[in-house]
């Protein structure tokens, strides 16, 4: 990970102000550094989503003759 003055000085700690070694894309400082845990909670959420509204159209479905 790397970053400038420049660019913290322009987009502060919280802005897209570090660049990931084989990235194109600055990123802010949570996403850079990365968090395992909290990817695997996210990716946990969405396939909880998913499957609920899954269901709830399979049900909505299954209501209409």
């Amino acid at each position: 990970m790397a970053t400038t003055l420049e660019l913290v000085r322009e987009h502060g700690p919280a802005g897209p102000a570090f660049l990931r070694f084989g990235r194109e894309d600055r990123q802010n400082l949570w996403d850079a550094i990365g968090n395992p845990r909290r990817d695997a909670a996210l990716a946990r959420r969405a396939e909880e989503a998913r499957r609920r509204l899954a269901q709830e159209a399979a049900e909505r479905e299954a209501y209409w003759p």
